[in-house]
């Protein structure tokens, strides 16, 4: 599995209530953490194949094949073993994490 940026929604202005409408309705347990603006998360490692669904603000996922942009109803898929750093954007960032 390579890294892959899908969208979860069709409209650009998608909320929260809505992504967690959208992950219920797919039978998907996801975990909330937020950033702060422009705060950078330590670097992590994927322990599995594991998705990152943006729910509201922006954010940058960067790792070693570059830096991928999330805007709110943006996922992106990281397989397993990827070594990956989050940063917020501008107002920060809600975003959710699931394993695949």
């Amino acid at each position: 599995m390579q890294l892959t940026k899908r969208r979860w929604s069709k409209v650009y202005e998608s909320s929260e209530e809505e992504l967690l409408e959208f992950l219920r309705s797919r039978g998907l347990t996801a975990r909330r953490v937020e950033l702060a603006e422009f705060e950078t998360a330590d670097e992590q490692t994927a322990p599995g194949d594991i998705a990152l669904w943006c729910a509201e603000g922006s954010m940058t996922i960067r790792t070693q094949s570059g830096p991928v942009s999330q805007q709110p109803g943006d996922s992106v898929q990281l397989p397993a073993g990827t070594e990956f750093t989050l940063v917020g954007g501008i107002s920060g960032c809600v975003y959710y994490t699931s394993a695949d």
